[in-house]
């Protein structure tokens, strides 16, 4: 089994992700044989908190493996697929929440985003998100857009200013 470099790097960040990198090997083998998977080399310019790579399934279907590491920001990943539904991602053909496994329809991409010019950058995730935006039914599984930034500004309001007279806003009004 490959790692790609970057994923490497980043696995070896805390304990919890050198254990999940540990565990990669069995889990790919477990979900080759779970899924009738053939894999393929892993994508190496992109990796840096998943394993992804191409595979082909029993009856021939062209999807991509992904199993990310332990991190924030995949942490409702799997969530999102299932409530987008393909439209206007890929669709999730399987899945694996204990693992954060995906098995995900492959898409051929064109151009990568941050190769574009900002302002394109800008204009493209424009577009798509009205195509994004839908209300999910309560009770749902999402964390609000601002929580994983509370405990940043907090730090880093404390950082900048030591007490409130010292900055725009009041340390004490920015709750974790």
């Amino acid at each position: 089994m490959t790692v790609p470099k970057r994923l490497a790097v980043n696995c070896g960040k805390t304990p919890e992700r050198t254990a999940w990198l540990k565990r990669l090997p069995n889990a790919l083998r477990d979900l080759e044989c779970r899924w009738s998977l053939t894999l393929g080399a892993p994508f190496e310019g992109e990796a840096t908190c998943s394993w992804v790579a191409p595979v082909t399934r029993l009856d021939g279907t062209a999807a991509v493996l992904k199993l990310g590491m332990p991190h924030m920001e995949g942490e409702q990943e799997l969530h999102g697929l299932r409530f987008w539904d393909g439209n206007p991602t890929v669709r999730l053909l399987e899945a694996d929440d204990d693992l954060g496994a995906m098995l995900l329809e492959r898409c051929q991409p064109g151009t990568v985003l941050r190769e574009l010019p900002e302002p394109e950058q800008d204009l493209v995730i424009a577009r798509l998100l009205p195509r994004l935006w839908r209300s999910p039914s309560a009770p749902h599984p999402f964390r609000p857009p601002s929580a994983p930034c509370r405990p940043c500004w907090r730090i880093g309001a404390a950082r900048r200013w030591r007490s409130p007279r010292d900055g725009p806003i009041s340390i004490l009004s920015v709750k974790a």
